[in-house]
């Protein structure tokens, strides 16, 4: 007797067999394959980082503003974390703050690696490892910083890791063109290996130092990490209406599936239309007249930003090994709105595979939502709430403590988890066959 084949059946067997070949093609490609090695090679430092941040912001949850008022509990665990704050704050800097430094160190190694065996050349991937990181640092004007090393928060994390990526492509590929061109010093036959190696470095690595800092500092009034992450942020139009709120919501998305932290780049656009939203959205709110803004910063935080939780969900009663020890490591964090764990560690980060239902699936969910304002089912937002509030208590409190509202963000968990369950099936039986392999 045949098996009923189900409608999530037929939508997996589809993504497998038309969707995902030309996907996988592409996350073969040598520069994904040394990213997502990278990423997860950094997988336990952004967890930690994570898991530092909530700690550190915990007490916020508990006070007046920002929405849960409840001051006993918020002096008791300022009292308990004070203390400890300035150890949080240094955990969560030498690692999600120094992440595009990070990213550079691994990269450099892990496409030298790459390029060794793909090429049949000697390849140092210790040489190409440090060179990428020496390479990110020569576009940063260590001259400008303060005595207490003091940089602009755009310098070594995510706001600069795109660049960074790009910087040590450039560097290893540099590297390498010099070793296949046996554009290198050669020392006798019996000189030992390892100062040989070291001498072999010499030119290419002098050569490609000069020419980072040349593009780095060397020309004035240029800097390529703030270009760059300008670039990305006048791509987003600022606006109200549903439209535009709706184009930066999918350059967000886009722009985290590339690695480069989206949320902050659409909020630096965004962050002044949004502030005047919510501050307008209270003052009617206060005043008893109708709620002006429904697109706010809060709508897309409460109803479609929601959280990475289904997704580490489907990781936890994931079959395969490394996805389960991802969601039992990330679960946590994602009650929490903390979703690099699971964008590093799964990876979503430029897995071909995850681009449609984080990309497109996430916009459909925007689209859904507005639809349920339109309609005047879903409420807006009156009231601001700590970013690490999780998104149905947030909603509830942030409308206005309207049931409606939780009802609806909980909604949005059970939509997100099925958009992403087809493809995830499709990414967990690759996974199968490649742990059947190594066993």
């Amino acid at each position: 007797m045949e098996k009923k084949t189900g409608a999530f059946d037929k939508l997996t067997l589809f993504i497998e067999n038309r969707i995902s070949p030309p996907l996988i093609k592409l996350s073969n490609m040598k520069y994904l394959r040394s990213l997502q090695n990278s990423f997860l090679a950094l997988m336990p430092y952004m967890i930690l980082g994570a898991t530092a941040t909530l700690i550190n912001n915990l007490p916020g949850l508990f006070s007046k503003e920002n929405g849960l008022d409840l001051p006993g509990v918020q002096k008791a665990l300022t009292a308990i974390i004070t203390p400890i704050s300035p150890i949080l704050l240094q955990v969560v800097f030498v690692t999600i703050n120094l992440l595009a430094l990070l990213v550079c160190l691994l990269n450099g190694y892990n496409l030298g690696k790459i390029n060794a065996r793909k090429y049949h050349v000697d390849v140092n991937e210790n040489v190409t490892s440090v060179l990428s990181a020496v390479s990110f640092l020569c576009f940063i004007d260590f001259a400008s910083l303060s005595k207490n090393f003091d940089w602009p928060a755009y310098i070594m994390g995510s706001p600069s890791l795109f660049a960074g990526i790009i910087i040590s492509i450039i560097a290893v590929e540099l590297y390498t063109f010099f070793i296949r061109k046996h554009m290198v010093i050669k020392m006798p036959e019996g000189v030992p290996p390892m100062i040989a190696e070291a001498f072999v470095s010499i030119i290419p690595v002098t050569i490609i130092v000069i020419l980072m800092a040349l593009l780095g500092q060397g020309i004035p009034h240029f800097d390529f990490l703030q270009i760059f992450g300008k670039i990305f942020g006048y791509l987003v139009i600022g606006g109200s209406n549903w439209f535009t709120q709706f184009i930066g919501w999918f350059l967000d998305r886009l722009l985290w599936f590339v690695g480069l932290h989206g949320t902050n780049i659409v909020t630096s656009v965004m962050g002044p239309i949004w502030t005047k939203e919510i501050t307008d959205n209270i003052a009617a709110f206060a005043a008893h007249r109708p709620i002006p803004y429904m697109f706010t910063e809060q709508w897309i935080n409460n109803y479609v930003r929601i959280s990475v939780f289904p997704i580490a969900l489907l990781c936890l009663i994931s079959k395969v090994k490394r996805f389960n020890v991802v969601g039992k490591l990330a679960l946590p964090g994602t009650i929490f709105n903390i979703a690099e764990p699971i964008m590093f560690g799964l990876p979503i980060v430029l897995n071909p595979i995850m681009f449609v239902p984080w990309v497109i699936g996430f916009s459909a969910t925007f689209l859904f939502n507005a639809a349920l304002s339109f309609l005047g089912i879903a409420p807006p937002m009156i009231a601001m709430t700590v970013w690490t509030m999780p998104a149905p208590l947030a909603a509830f409190i942030g409308s206005g403590f309207r049931l409606s509202a939780l009802l609806i963000s909980l909604l949005n968990f059970v939509l997100i988890f099925f958009i992403f369950y087809p493809f995830f099936k499709v990414l967990e039986k690759q996974e199968l066959k490649l742990e059947l392999e190594d066993e």
